[in-house]
């Protein structure tokens, strides 16, 4: 089942599991998503610039198994999952994710820089787990790839969220798995990297070949970074045509863009 136009590229502050049941069965084409990692995160480096955000929700995991099971209500046939994981929360993602979907590889992700980690006595990390799950049969686009993925982080000074990833990561993840056209869900979208990522699809390769995006995030402050950063467009067109036919009523402006259709008025985001 389709996806209604009003909720193509938008991102919407809400919990994934009270929005995530109310879309239709089988109505996205990719899901790819960091999740939660189960930890009270937090860096232990020490630095003048002020500490991001502590995740909400980022201790129990008993709600993976049915978030999972969301997730593959939601997706369609022949399509995959991309779900991000530490190496101490692989084995419970995989878990969870296997008892739906078929895994068929864990990807690495090689940074160009180590994290902070555990200053006292380990390994400065510098590689993250990509479960990489399949429902259905269908293949991955272009030429067979390593599972060892290198790309840059995004950089401490330009870096909006603690665990925030590289669009162009993101953006590979998502072309090697969709088609211009289609829909890609982020259930915790953070400050909306994955938008960025199907609206790079288009500008990397030309007029057509954009993905539409659909993103979730509890956080408002990492919904409103994203906005701010150009994500969820049909929203403020929607707002500005509002107030149009406000003030001048028999001139009604069109509510589309050149790509989507704009959002009902009664789905407006909350005002901040």
């Amino acid at each position: 089942m389709e996806l209604s136009e009003n909720l193509l590229n938008a991102f919407i502050c809400g919990d994934c599991f009270e929005e995530m049941p109310k879309l239709p069965d089988e109505c996205v084409d990719l899901v790819l998503t960091d999740p939660p990692y189960g930890i009270d995160y937090q860096s232990n480096r020490r630095v003048a610039r002020p500490k991001l955000p502590k995740f909400e929700n980022d201790v129990d995991l008993s709600w993976v198994d049915g978030w999972v099971e969301e997730v593959y209500r939601v997706l369609k046939p022949d399509r995959h999952f991309y779900c991000f994981t530490r190496f101490d929360m692989y084995p419970v993602f995989y878990r969870s994710i296997n008892r739906f979907f078929k895994v068929k590889n864990c990807l690495i992700w090689v940074k160009n820089n180590h994290g902070s980690g555990d200053l006292n006595g380990a390994y400065a990390p510098q590689c993250e787990m990509i479960i990489y799950a399949g429902k259905g049969k269908r293949l991955l686009n272009g030429s067979r790839e390593s599972d060892v993925l290198h790309c840059d982080n995004v950089p401490s000074a330009f870096r909006r969220h603690a665990t925030q990833k590289p669009v162009e990561l993101l953006r590979q993840l998502i072309e090697k798995s969709t088609e211009p056209g289609e829909l890609v869900l982020d259930p915790f979208a953070g400050v909306g990297s994955t938008g960025l990522a199907c609206i790079d699809s288009d500008r990397f390769h030309g007029d057509h070949h954009e993905r539409n995006y659909l993103l979730f995030e509890l956080n408002r402050e990492f919904v409103e970074k994203g906005r701010a950063g150009g994500l969820g467009r049909q929203e403020i067109l929607l707002e500005s045509a509002r107030i149009a036919r406000q003030e001048h009523p028999k001139k009604r402006p069109a509510l589309r863009t050149n790509r989507v259709r704009a959002r009902r008025d009664e789905t407006l985001p909350i005002p901040f």
